[in-house]
């Protein structure tokens, strides 16, 4: 097939499909569009193609061309490789990846001119549900949400950075497997999120870019019951919600910024509110939501929980130091390198303790430990341990059992296979309508009987 003549059809078809293809439209439908259009594109008789010329005289082969033109081409594999994070393409460089376990590291692949790579850019906008190239910088999704593009035109051409999604994200035993974290952290990261099903904590997870904050804020949505009403406010779609029908999602675009989003989010009854990265004016339409009753779950960018409790405190967000003291808890994430390997880690878990001359005070429960390699237990969590206990009429030591008993649940889950994000939920659901039965089928012992044995 003549290689010009194939890109002036292709560009040709993606201009009649401007509008006719949709983010969220069934795969059924975005192929009978295309293929419309491609029969609309051969029959034109102003400027008609000869669908011979084009390998595109038969429905079997138009078939063919349809999934050709539907996928991505030059890096389609590499989206399908579950350890590659993101592709970086610099104009007609090499194209680079970030790799989970290897980092940043070139590919033999590029894009030989600059026409290839304007109707690749062209292709993923039109693909992203948008209607044409009318920006120099262009945020957008890809379909069925399997990640997000940011697209700078520049003057050395087009700059491409995709960011993949995880079609099935990394449960909290995944992450476990993985070394982020350990069973004692995460039950204590469980019993932050449930709360009893009474008063759940408000957290902020913090990090460096690319830690796995929105990763791990993925596998704590498996603590939340199923009987609160979450609403999750994005900049750009990252977060996934699959298991959750009765969760609104809302992206802020040109016309709405996230702090419109945080404050028209009081108003649709939710019991929490998830803001997928805090950065600006929205940190304090959050912590006003935690002022009245709501509970809050957000990521930020900071390496310790001091630094966020400033990025907080400051321009742009301008927190008062009062109201910063209603977060609960801080999350702290880092990754490093050994031996070529990358790691993503837990590397702190602190509470809020009070106010003193207009400091946030903070309690560490959890460091990790670089030359142990392992997070360990810094101190008893005392603070909001003793809030849940006393809302729950229970001592704190009821509490430090649950704790402990939830670290064995999830170690069993493990150790049975039962490691997805789907089962996980599912069991930590049940747990929290009936803990004593969902104790029993995993254990094979309530928990009452599991409390009397761990105390003789």
């Amino acid at each position: 097939m003549d290689k010009k003549l194939h890109q002036e059809f292709e560009f040709r078809l993606i201009d009649r499909l401007q509008g006719r293809l949709l983010l969220l439209q069934p795969e059924d439908e975005r192929v009978f569009e295309v293929k419309n259009a491609i029969n609309e594109v051969l029959n034109d008789p102003q400027n008609a193609f000869p669908a011979s010329d084009l390998n595109l005289e038969t429905e079997e082969k138009r078939a063919r061309y349809v999934k050709e033109f539907l996928s991505y081409g030059i890096i389609e594999d590499l989206l399908g490789d579950s350890q590659i994070e993101d592709i970086i393409i610099n104009s007609l460089k090499p194209i680079y990846i970030h790799h989970s376990e290897k980092g940043f590291i070139p590919t033999e692949r590029y894009f030989p001119t600059q026409k290839d790579l304007d109707l690749f850019v062209r292709k993923l906008i039109l693909l992203g549900g948008r209607t044409g190239r009318t920006k120099k910088i262009i945020d957008l999704e890809l379909p069925s949400l399997a990640g997000r593009v940011n697209i700078a035109m520049s003057a050395f051409g087009p700059q491409l950075t995709i960011t993949k999604a995880k079609l099935e994200p990394l449960s909290i035993l995944d992450l476990i497997n993985r070394g982020s974290l350990n069973y004692e952290v995460a039950a204590q990261l469980w019993l932050y999120l449930e709360g009893l099903s009474i008063r759940p904590a408000n957290i902020i997870i913090g990090g460096g870019p690319g830690t796995g904050k929105t990763t791990l804020l993925n596998a704590l949505f498996s603590f939340v019951p199923s009987s609160h009403r979450l609403v999750v406010i994005e900049d750009t779609l990252e977060l996934n919600t699959f298991l959750w029908d009765s969760c609104s999602r809302l992206a802020c675009d040109e016309d709405l910024t996230l702090a419109d989003l945080v404050k028209n989010s009081l108003r649709m009854r939710p019991e929490r509110i998830v803001v997928g990265e805090v950065r600006g004016a929205e940190a304090q339409d959050m912590i006003t939501a935690v002022n009245i009753g709501k509970y809050t779950i957000g990521t930020i960018h900071a390496l310790t929980s001091r630094e966020a409790i400033l990025r907080l405190q400051n321009e742009p967000m301008n927190v008062p130091e009062i109201l910063v003291n209603l977060v609960d808890v801080f999350v702290i994430l880092k990754r490093y390198h050994v031996n070529e390997r990358l790691f993503r880690i837990v590397d702190e878990v602190s509470e809020t303790s009070g106010m003193e001359q207009k400091t946030v005070l903070l309690s560490q429960i959890y460091k990790y430990d670089y030359e142990q390699k392992e997070i360990k237990s810094v101190s008893t969590s005392t603070v909001f341990r003793d809030k849940l206990a006393q809302q729950a009429g229970l001592t704190p030591r009821d509490i430090i059992d649950e704790v402990y008993l939830r670290s064995v649940l999830l170690k069993t889950l493990n150790d049975q296979g039962m490691t997805t994000m789907k089962e996980v939920t599912s069991f930590c659901r049940a747990y929290s309508l009936d803990p004593e039965n969902s104790a029993k089928n995993i254990l094979g012992v309530g928990r009452e009987r599991f409390f009397s044995s761990r105390q003789k």
